[in-house]
């Protein structure tokens, strides 16, 4: 079962398409102009082809608000919501995980595209650099 490197970067270069990458982060702010109406939700077999590690989400926490991930300075305001989509190798699909920044610190926000979509404009995106690391058994 892979993990989070303790290595890991959340680049800021530009890339032109981080959905085209293995692993990437977007940040969204808050919009309260955005108000568009996304009807739906994504079917597929996504959660019965995960196998995630547990502590993956809490050590992201962690690192987030104890080091900064990202290769530079970003300000960040209340909530603002960051998605970090790593792909591990036993998974079919990304493992996509989210965040939201409340009064200086970021908290846990399960990942719903269209509900993030709905409030919410994409700022700054980005590559990840050293993502995983390999826990032996």
């Amino acid at each position: 079962m892979c993990t989070i490197s303790d290595k890991i970067i959340l680049c800021t270069c530009d890339v032109k398409n981080v959905e085209n990458l293995k692993h990437y982060w977007i940040l969204f702010r808050y919009d309260p102009e955005q108000g568009d109406l996304l009807i739906g939700q994504p079917l597929g077999l996504y959660e019965f082809l995960q196998t995630e590690n547990p502590n993956n989400t809490a050590l992201l926490l962690n690192k987030l608000n104890t080091a900064n991930l990202f290769d530079q300075p970003l300000e960040f305001k209340n909530k603002d919501r960051l998605q970090i989509s790593i792909h591990f190798k036993e998974n079919r699909n990304p493992t996509d995980f989210g965040f939201e920044y409340k009064n200086g610190k970021w908290k846990i926000s399960e990942f719903d595209y269209f509900d993030w979509k709905s409030q919410h404009i994409e700022i700054k995106e980005g590559k990840i650099k050293s993502p995983i690391k390999k826990v032996m058994k």
